[in-house]
């Protein structure tokens, strides 16, 4: 298991060591067999906490979703275990879970073909459709995606198809980029329905229906 944020102290009701432990567990519980006989893990890991307690996480959320992706990816590769697409950790609220515990939902997420037509859809409505080059979003006129917003930095975010998957990254913006409201700190996979922003601008991602 990961070390850094697992072993940090704090004085959260969910411990970041007790996410690691969870993680492992469902990855066994969870895993399959498939017509290749390989022994197939979940890749899509979303975590359901009360409010409070990812409240409490909040200063280190992106850094423990990526530290949480990163262990699974170890444990995985360990144990020969084969995943059929890149790894997603999320954690989100949910007040239907009593502070204290951790519910995990997870599944098998195929790659998806990026030829498929996604989109980018700006507040205001004016959709960007993606295809396999990479776009990037700015305030420069040579950006794909131009935002005429002072808070927005010449070259802000970059959105790419990383392992069959679209997935955003920050370039080093001034004021950052957030995905579903939680600063990116590293490349971060992008589901349909997430919503991207930079500066005062929402950006809606579509994923192509399948």
């Amino acid at each position: 298991m990961a070390a850094g944020i697992f072993n940090r102290g704090n004085r959260t009701n969910v411990r970041p060591i007790d996410l690691g432990r969870h993680l492992v567990r469902e990855i066994d519980d969870k895993r399959s067999v498939d017509s290749k006989s390989r022994r197939v893990a979940p890749n899509d890991f979303v975590f359901r906490l009360h409010p409070r307690d990812l409240d409490q996480l909040e200063e280190f959320q992106a850094a423990l979703e990526i530290e949480l992706n990163e262990a699974a990816k170890e444990y995985a590769r360990a144990e020969g275990y084969h995943l059929k697409g890149p790894i997603t950790v999320s954690l989100v609220a949910d007040d239907k879970v009593k502070s204290g515990r951790v519910e995990i939902d997870s599944k098998v997420r195929r790659a998806e073909s990026p030829i498929t037509a996604s989109a980018l859809v700006v507040s205001g409505g004016q959709s960007y459709p993606l295809g396999e080059s990479s776009v990037v979003i700015g305030r420069s006129p040579d950006c794909t995606i131009v935002l005429d917003d002072a808070n927005v930095s010449r070259r802000h975010a970059e959105v790419n198809v990383v392992n069959g998957v679209y997935a955003i990254s920050d370039l080093g913006s001034t004021n950052g980029t957030k995905v579903n409201g939680v600063t990116i700190s590293a490349e971060r996979g992008l589901r349909d329905g997430d919503i991207i922003n930079l500066g005062s601008h929402s950006i809606r991602f579509e994923a192509a229906a399948r």
